[in-house]
């Protein structure tokens, strides 16, 4: 369960700040659509890629979430998806993995001298933690200026940016300026706080904090748009 709770944080998250989240990890791409992330195996089983994007580009972008250290069998895993995508799709595919591990893994499958073509791009989240940017939304909430979609993200997805032993501590210090967000009218969507709900579930032990906290997110908002998002 806590590995699907992680896993649909950034389900949601992407597909919520759809273009502004693939830009945000530097993929010069653009989505127009989901893509079915079906796999079809010869031995009857199916399996499943974490989310997949269409692109204008005319390729696959193939999003797979980790939350622990990558190890050689992850990446072999993460190809065979890729490898079975392209098959069952007809089109080429580039696979992204999004891992929130604090500390880099040097694992490879193939050496320097192979081709690189199924290599994926690994994109650590604690690499896109800015503290200069935290302290400018803060700012601005303090000076009741607006906040734009990407700072919006930046947000929503800074508890998976710091190691494992500090998220708790970010996610309620993310809640409080939402909180302040949300008051002072800073942002016109709500919904874009909604994945902090699976962050919430994954690491607030305590019932009712937990539910204080979610309140926070979910305040004038009706049990169906939540249940539709996450």
């Amino acid at each position: 369960m806590a590995h699907q709770n992680i896993d649909k944080f950034f389900k949601v998250s992407a597909i919520l700040f759809g273009q502004q989240f693939v830009d945000a990890f530097g993929l010069n791409y653009n989505i127009i659509r989901l893509y079915r992330n079906e796999l079809n195996s010869l031995n009857g089983k199916n399996y499943f890629t974490d989310l997949v994007f269409e692109t204008r580009e005319g390729i696959l972008l193939n999003f797979e979430f980790q939350d622990v250290k990558i190890k050689k069998n992850d990446l072999k895993r993460y190809m065979k998806y890729k490898v079975q995508l392209q098959c069952q799709s007809g089109k080429p595919v580039v696979t992204v993995i999004i891992c929130t591990y604090h500390i880099k893994s040097e694992v490879y499958i193939y050496n320097e001298t192979e081709t690189s073509i199924l290599k994926p791009i690994i994109r650590y989240l604690f690499e896109s933690y800015d503290e200069v940017k935290y302290l400018t939304i803060k700012n601005k909430l303090k000076s009741n200026y607006k906040l734009t979609h990407q700072e919006v993200q930046f947000l929503v997805l800074s508890p998976f940016m710091v190691s494992f032993k500090f998220r708790l501590q970010k996610i309620k210090e993310v809640c409080t300026l939402i909180e302040e967000i949300k008051t002072k009218k800073l942002f016109d969507n709500d919904e874009m706080f909604l994945p902090l709900i699976l962050a919430i579930k994954q690491y607030v032990s305590n019932e009712k904090e937990q539910e204080n906290l979610i309140k926070v997110l979910t305040m004038d908002m009706s049990a169906d748009k939540i249940y539709e998002k996450v």
